[in-house]
């Protein structure tokens, strides 16, 4: 697969989290939206700030992590500029503005992990570490 790179200039709307299907939903304008069903994690100046898995964990804080609040304060006003997908994994990365970036990485070797939609089109992280696409948006 060669790697793919889309450029985008859509501005970060909002994130959700399902809890029974465990899933993740990043919401930009322009009808682009990122769905997640693994593992991600968001870094700033190249760093990592927030990670997937801490979600609802309390560790010794007054209160659970909410990475919904967390994300959404974080990408507050960002705009994402590229999708991209690495050509021997399918990892994606979302470059975004204030030096943020999210990473979402392949976390099975049979099941999708993710699938976004822009340009009309629908692209599928397959747990092969291939990439499938359609015409179509996201629901």
């Amino acid at each position: 697969m060669n790697k793919l790179n889309l450029q985008a200039n859509a501005i970060f709307e909002s994130a959700s989290y399902d809890e029974n299907a465990d899933s993740w939903v990043f919401q930009f304008t322009d009808k682009i939206c990122v769905q997640v069903s693994g593992f991600w994690r968001a870094l700033e100046n190249d760093r990592i700030v927030l990670v997937s898995l801490d979600h609802g964990h309390q560790f010794g804080l007054p209160n659970p992590i909410n990475l919904v609040e967390e994300i959404t304060s974080l990408l507050r006003g960002d705009i994402l500029m590229e999708l991209s997908v690495d050509a021997e994994t399918a990892d994606l990365t979302l470059l975004l503005t204030n030096n943020h970036k999210l990473e979402i990485l392949i976390a099975s070797a049979g099941y999708e992990t993710y699938q976004f939609s822009i340009q009309n089109k629908r692209y599928i992280g397959l747990g092969s570490g291939e990439i499938a696409y359609y015409e179509d948006n996201c629901p």
